[in-house]
């Protein structure tokens, strides 16, 4: 009986560490996910938001900083426009207050009448900074079609 005991607790604390885990790495993906609900809602502030202020973008060989991401996404009230983002986490880790995170971003984007799918191969590093986990570099690779 007394074995029976210990072997279930023994199970409830592994499948709590197992949930904490778990809950540490939602944390670390939502920064991620939020910043790109940015391009779906064209909402800059969610860009803002989810970056450090010295934040770098490098995609397909160009280094962007916060401010000319900002001034690429301009939307235009004349055509209908709707992203839908999914991802897939391949890696995520921590030490301390940095860490970092490699993923499968896809998109559907419909603009006007045409709808482009996209997928990017990418990594973010991101620090925690008064207790929130922010973006301070993305490298991102797209996907040949």
């Amino acid at each position: 009986m007394r074995n029976c005991f210990y072997l279930s607790l023994l199970f409830i604390l592994l499948g709590l560490s197992d949930l904490h885990a778990q809950t540490s790495l939602d944390s670390l993906h939502q920064p991620i996910i939020r910043f790109f609900d940015g391009f779906s809602q064209l909402n800059t502030a969610l860009f803002r938001q989810n970056t450090t202020p010295d934040f770098i973008l490098l995609e397909a060989g160009m280094i962007w900083n916060i401010d000319t991401l900002v001034n690429k996404v301009k939307p235009n009230p004349t055509i209908a426009y709707e992203r839908k983002n999914s991802f897939t986490f391949l890696t995520s880790e921590q030490k301390g207050d940095v860490a970092w995170v490699t993923y499968w971003n896809q998109a559907e984007i419909h603009r006007g009448d045409q709808i482009r799918n996209a997928r990017w191969l990418e990594s973010v590093v991101l620090v925690r900074q008064s207790g929130r986990w922010k973006i301070r570099l993305m490298h991102s690779t797209p996907m040949p079609k």
